[in-house]
């Protein structure tokens, strides 16, 4: 029996509360107090009277009492339970067909799912019906619906997870119709699991479809409730080059929130807001962001969504370079709508900011487009390049530079060293009345070229062209563009870390009508993708992880692809390279999942949602079916708390007894407010499971960035004043260790700087906000528990957000592999705690590091012990200096510091200020630079690379003199 949110198991048991007036008759009375006399032995029968004595009322608040605590055993026994599941009773004694989308869409409220799949199963179970799980997005190759009893498909849906692609529902039913006609089973009843999204594909009739499955059963749909609809995103360039976003949904009510902005690196840039009116399917919003930090983004997520359409993965494509345009034109003016650089400056400005020296001296023009750091520079028909201008050209190429230049009459006389091939002198001639040949249309562009997937107009042909010496076409030579006779189009060729290219064409209509084609600016636009922005490798903007861009291959292998949740991950065993000419057109699918493909320094990115992705909600539902919401509360049994609350009742009701036996006047009314205030503490804790579960239920429906957490009683302290803070393990030794070496450190900070710590917080790292303390020292247990997933989340955002964590395991000989989060070859104890976390690699201190000299000048990190290493966050696994690699000196506070060192000992001072551990084996010089090493991690944390700034430096010099 169900009363909305209260439903009762045994709900027969409720008719004993028709008893509820004989107990009350029993109870209403109590018998008289025995009357005490003192009399001498001599008079025992004197005074006795032998009547009948009328017994004493039982007071109303003590019947009343009694009567509750009955009611409350007669409705603990009925067994009621909060916010009970609802009733999925399917009709049919057949099998119960369970149609489960876990698709992209899934993912952000895929716990609800899981109850909702439990929920299914355990209605199974109770009707002894098989089941068949169907996953509608399917995460092996081949995939066969089985007919299974409960408990197997109970771990077959505890396998599910979603995947990182649209779900494909048409081949989903195909597999079920397969596995009921071999079943050959009748009375089925279905259930389906629904993410509410259209995707096309016979998806409008997958419910009518599934229904006439449900022969002589029923046929239920449960979807989201309204205002928790998947959100999707896509992204792209917009006007004057702003980094744009599109928010995408179904169908549903006002929602609004932000999005936010990543590098690679993990850093937030900026974020935007976004609001979607009730009906509104789509917004957009745009990211007013530096050029040069809009070109370091690499990722957009929507806040709080956690699902892989919730996330738009960026790549060169999507960033705005600065290109500059010269021409070795004279008489430009006389005809500028005729002029080489007005057919460059139309085909280049939807995508790039356009620098344009107005000075004609060819050496001025090119230190113009070095001083505003240019990543692309296009010369138009400039013959030879000798001299300092080449030189500048060069060095400028070899650092990252993508050099573009244009045929021309110049160049039909020869060329230079800065052409990706050498030329042959005079040109050619395609068409006109001197001429046998005809116009020459393009070839298809091979898989290896940039412009691999291009669609070639017709109408586009090649009249004129300066050629390139066939005997100097080295494997070097990269033909990107060829004519239909074989002829190259367009060459380029490697120089350095940039890359030289030549169209032997002009750039206007002069020789061909290529550049007045659309075809034009697809080309331009993937040549401007392969430039930096400074036009430095080591200045200019990276791939995704960091590294610098070399040329880009024929095959896309997967780099690192996303989850269903939206996490970057190294790509599954099943996913398939792409070639260069799908990259572009490729949608997201179990065969190329999400993420970015192609070389380490130029990937390419995959996304789910494409530039033309729409969203559209479910057509109407066909009649007879069954519709439902996710369950958002879980069902909570209220037994134990009314036994508990029967019981408090009973104590009350002795306590009262025994107070009203004495006697005493003053134990009248005193058991009156006694009772009276029992009773309300009862009422009071037979109500707290409502408001707990109220209080469960609001924290569960809301999205992870939106979870609110009770203030901390240290937050107000940890605000006023810098607090260190560390982890509590479930040793004390450990934990007394480390809040002394805290205090110890504090005390030194005190003395020696300008920070004024307060005293050290102990924290659990599972339930605490840590979002408060600069630094975090967590010392490492031999078997320390694994942490779940909620927590890992936390830590991760704690290190992304500036807050650096000194992971101390406490024993020197046993060090820490360089790339930990990568090889997984770390200790056991910290493998253990931090193995799924997302970790940046690792490397020792280099010399120079800025965690050297923060505060002290320091050559070593030594703690209790001097033999262990100590590790910082690296910046990338390519960037060689010397045979060694370099930490990340200038771009803010490492977020991760491991050492074996044991800290918190060297640290440990009692109140009179001595220490309280020996060092080993340097004595009190090693601790007082165990000290130093403390004061220089919190400086660091701090004042970030303030001391890595060397900018200042020469000019200090020259004041000192030197």
């Amino acid at each position: 029996m169900s009363f909305g949110a209260l439903a009762f198991l045994n709900p027969w048991l409720l008719g004993a509360l028709a008893t509820l007036p004989l107990i009350y008759w029993l109870l209403r009375t109590v018998p008289p107090r025995p009357r005490q006399i003192a009399f001498p032995a001599t008079r025992i029968l004197v005074g006795i009277e032998n009547k009948e004595k009328t017994p004493s009322t039982t007071p109303w608040w003590l019947l009343l009492i009694r009567l509750l605590a009955a009611a409350l055993v007669i409705g603990a026994l009925a067994e009621p339970v909060l916010n009970p599941s609802k009733d999925t009773r399917l009709a049919g004694d057949g099998p119960l067909v369970l149609v489960i989308d876990n698709g992209w869409a899934a993912a952000p409220r895929w716990k609800q799912r899981q109850d909702q799949i439990a929920q299914v199963i355990n209605e199974a179970e109770q009707q002894n019906r098989p089941l068949i799980v169907v996953p509608t997005a399917k995460s092996a190759k081949t995939f066969t619906p089985k007919l299974e009893a409960p408990a197997d498909a109970r771990s077959t849906a505890q396998a599910l997870q979603p995947q990182p692609f649209a779900s494909d529902r048409a081949a989903a039913l195909t597999a079920l119709k397969t596995t009921l006609d071999a079943a050959k089973k009748s009375g089925v009843g279905t259930v389906w699991l629904t993410d509410s999204v259209d995707y096309g594909a016979g998806d409008a009739n997958f419910a009518a479809d599934l229904k006439a499955l449900s022969d002589g059963g029923s046929f239920v749909t449960v979807s989201d409730s309204a205002g928790h609809e998947t959100l999707g995103l896509k992204a792209g360039v917009g006007k004057n080059g702003k980094l744009i976003a599109s928010i995408l949904r179904a169908d549903g009510p006002q929602h609004s929130g932000f999005v936010h902005a990543f590098s690679a690196k993990g850093q937030r840039l900026g974020e935007a807001p976004f609001n979607l009116a009730a009906g509104t399917t789509e917004t957009g919003i745009t990211f007013e962001l530096p050029l040069e930090l809009r070109n370091q983004v690499t990722r957009l997520e929507i806040a709080g969504q956690g699902s892989a359409g919730g996330i738009n993965l960026l790549d060169g494509r999507s960033q705005w370079q600065r290109v500059g345009l010269m021409s070795g034109e004279s008489q430009e003016k006389s005809q500028p709508l005729l002029a080489p650089l007005y057919f460059l400056q139309k085909a280049v400005q939807p995508f790039a900011e356009i620098v344009h020296p107005k000075d004609q001296n060819l050496i001025q023009g090119v230190d113009t487009l070095l001083a505003e750091k240019v990543s692309v520079a296009m010369l138009a028909d400039i013959g030879t390049l000798a001299g300092e201008v080449q030189t500048k050209l060069e060095a400028w190429v070899k650092k990252g530079g993508i050099l573009v230049r244009f045929g021309g009459s110049r160049l039909e006389k020869g060329g230079d060293d800065l052409l990706p091939v050498a030329l042959r002198a005079g040109g050619r001639s395609l068409g006109g009345a001197l001429s046998w040949s005809t116009p020459q249309p393009l070839n298809a562009f091979d898989d290896a070229s940039p412009f691999a997937g291009l669609e070639i107009p017709a109408e586009v042909t090649i009249n004129r062209q300066v050629l390139a010496d066939p005997s100097r076409l080295t494997p070097e030579v990269a033909v990107w563009a060829r004519l239909k006779d074989g002829t190259p189009l367009v060459t380029a060729k490697k120089l350095g870390d940039g890359t030289l290219v030549l169209f032997h064409i002009t750039a206007n209509t002069d020789w061909s009508n290529l550049p007045i084609s659309g075809l034009f600016v697809e080309m331009l636009k993937r040549i401007t993708t392969l430039g930096t922005l400074s036009g430095s490798s080591s200045d200019g903007a990276t791939a995704a992880d960091g590294t610098s861009a070399p040329e880009a291959p024929q095959t896309l292998i997967p780099i690192r692809t996303l989850d269903g949740f939206g996490t970057l991950k190294p790509p599954p065993p099943t996913a398939q390279p792409l070639t260069a000419a799908q990259i572009n057109t490729i949608q997201a699918s179990f065969d190329h999942p999400p993420g970015y493909y192609g070389a380490a320094g130029q990937p390419r990115s995959v996304n789910v949602m494409g530039e033309k992705s729409k969203m559209a909600p479910l057509p109407a539902l066909p009649s007879g079916t069954q519709s439902r919401v996710y369950e958002a509360e879980t069902a909570k049994p209220l037994k134990p708390w009314l036994l508990a609350a029967a019981l408090a009742l009973l104590f009350v009701d002795i306590v009262a007894v025994i107070l009203l036996q004495t006697g005493l006047a003053w134990a009248r009314p005193a058991a009156r407010v006694a009772a009276v205030v029992l009773l309300a503490t009862t009422v009071f804790a037979a109500a707290a499971p409502h408001h707990a579960f109220a209080q469960n239920k609001t924290t569960e429906t809301k999205p992870p960035s939106e979870k609110s957490a009770p203030i901390p009683g240290y937050a107000q302290g940890a605000t006023d004043s810098v607090t260190l803070a560390y982890v509590l393990t479930g040793d004390s030794d450990i934990n007394n260790v480390a809040r002394l070496g805290l205090s110890g450190l504090s005390r030194v900070l005190q003395v020696r700087t300008a920070v004024e710590p307060g005293d050290p917080v102990g924290v659990d790292i599972i339930n605490d906000e840590i979002a408060f303390f600069p630094v975090l020292y967590w010392p490492v247990e031999k078997n320390p528990q694994s942490l779940p997933e909620a927590t890992l989340a936390k830590i991760d955002t704690y290190m992304k957000q500036g807050g650096l964590i000194i992971f101390d395991t406490r024993d020197y000989s046993s060090g820490l592999p360089t790339g930990m989060a990568l090889a997984g070859e770390t200790g056991p104890a910290l493998q253990k705690l931090l193995g799924r976390l997302d970790l940046p690699r690792l490397e020792p201190v280099p010399e120079g590091h800025v965690l050297t000299k923060s505060f002290y000048l320091l050559k070593s990190f030594p703690g209790r012990w001097d033999g262990g290493q100590m590790w910082v966050e690296a910046q990338s696994a390519s960037d060689e200096v010397d045979g060694g690699r370099k930490a990340r000196r200038a771009d803010g506070v490492t977020s991760l510091i491991v050492t074996s060192n044991d800290f918190a000992s060297a640290w440990a001072l009692d109140q009179r200020g001595k220490p309280l551990f020996p060092v080993v084996p340097g004595g009190e010089r090693q601790r007082e630079m165990s000290l130093r090493s403390g004061i220089n991690i919190v400086m660091h944390a701090l004042t970030g690379n303030y001391k890595a700034d060397q900018v200042h430096v020469p000019a200090l010099l020259e004041r000192l003199g030197h």
